[in-house]
């Protein structure tokens, strides 16, 4: 009776498992299209194998960048649950709705990566009349040529280091590069396919969010891949040796006002630096590279060096940056009522220079922005601002009932609402 009484118990535990709820939500016009004031109506319903689950609580709270909000409580049902709001000038609403148990704790969903099961997305108004909420310096471009010279003076002097390890079988030449920079070396992953002809591939960059930790090669069949490290450390190293350095010397790296009071200083000032110098090692020693295409890309802190990289450096053919994160730096903390950035570095008038909704001003290649209506590290106005700040040849792409890792639900749910100019 025991063995029975346990297999029944596993084989519920099992059917648990595989039961995933999700979240299906959108509002009632394109999101991107409402005017100021104009009411944004959203259903929103929780699924399980297609059906509507019906009895579960849920919570909801509404916030606008008009400065209003309101919450609430539900139960799934049928139809979805009908939620309403508006904002009263150009901005976004922020709509979420959570799962919760009979003692109001967020129920975990197993297909977003155990982050709450929710919807979260939203709407904007008059998006395209949103704005940077403060000047850019009047210096920023003699800031970053006075950096761009200091640059130029240093050697390129690069270690080539061979990993063999990640050749794929012999098919790419992979090898780590060690190359002098202003303040510390560049450090960056070089793969290039071994068949390639002389000038006959573009490459492709990658850059990398915020964090500290173990990045690897990724080589590529269809271009020469270089993935320039965020910090100047060891490469693949164990994990107590990142975990030293997170708690360590890159604790909250580039976050403290104390350390962005003057703009020489800040560390996103060299990360940058050292993007810029990985890339001219390649296309001045690689000899695959066709001297046409480069493409820049990365999510999140990888979207900001992205932006900043296209926009000193003009051999760049095509940005693709990812939820960027810096943008509209101002907005959070003077004076504006815009629903405040959940992670960014603590204000400074320094910080104005890393910000990237003025670097894009200087981007003349096409880009391709992508983000999701419900990130908060990277919200929405401050990204809709870098796109109005951005010239022409420039697209975004804004998810419905996504986060900054990524969409809440079934991809093939998930809405997208895009502009292009």
């Amino acid at each position: 009776m025991k063995k029975i009484t346990l297999i029944a118990t596993l084989c519920a535990a099992a059917c648990a498992l595989s039961a995933q709820q999700y979240f299906v939500g959108n509002c009632d016009k394109d999101a991107l299209s409402y005017k100021c004031g104009e009411p944004m109506n959203f259903q929103i319903g929780l699924f399980e194998d297609g059906k509507p689950v019906v009895g579960q609580k849920l919570v909801w709270e509404i916030n606008t960048d008009d400065g209003t909000s309101a919450k609430g409580e539900a139960v799934s049902a049928q139809q979805p649950l009908k939620l309403s709001t508006k904002c009263n000038r150009p901005g976004f609403a922020r709509v979420k709705v959570f799962a919760v148990d009979k003692d109001g704790k967020k129920i975990k969903s197993q297909m977003a990566k155990n982050r709450p099961l929710s919807f979260q997305g939203g709407a904007g108004a008059d998006v395209c009349k949103i704005a940077t909420s403060g000047p850019e310096p009047k210096d920023f471009d003699a800031f970053w040529q006075k950096h761009l010279d200091e640059l130029a003076k240093v050697p390129m002097n690069c270690k080539v280091k061979p990993l063999p390890k990640f050749s794929k079988d012999g098919k790419f030449n992979v090898s780590e590069l060690t190359i002098d920079c202003v303040g510390k070396p560049a450090k960056a992953f070089l793969s290039v396919p071994v068949n390639a002809k002389e000038k006959s591939l573009p490459i492709h960059v990658t850059l990398i969010g915020y964090g500290v930790g173990r990045i690897a090669p990724k080589p590529r069949a269809d271009a020469i891949s270089l993935i320039v490290l965020r910090h100047s450390y060891e490469t693949l190293q164990n994990d107590d040796y990142y975990k030293k350095m997170r708690d360590g010397e890159l604790k909250a790296f580039g976050l403290k006002a104390k350390e962005n009071q003057n703009p020489d200083n800040c560390y996103f000032k060299n990360m940058i630096l050292r993007d810029l110098r990985a890339l001219d090692y390649v296309k001045k020693n690689v000899k695959e590279w066709n001297g046409r295409d480069i493409t820049v890309q990365g999510g999140s802190m990888g979207g900001f060096q992205s932006i900043f990289m296209a926009a000193l450096d003009k051999d760049i053919t095509l940005c693709l940056p990812h939820v960027p994160w810096m943008t509209d730096l101002w907005a959070s903390d003077c004076n504006t009522t815009r629903q405040r950035c959940e992670f960014k570095p603590e204000w400074t008038p320094a910080i104005r220079y890393f910000d990237s909704t003025f670097a894009i001003k200087r981007v003349k290649c096409p880009v391709k922005i992508t983000a999701w209506l419900g990130d908060y590290v990277c919200p929405p106005a401050g990204v809709m601002a870098l796109y109005n700040n951005a010239n022409k040849n420039t697209s975004i792409d804004f998810g419905q009932n996504g986060v900054h890792g990524g969409c809440m639900s079934k991809p093939e749910t998930s809405k997208h609402f895009t502009l292009s100019k």
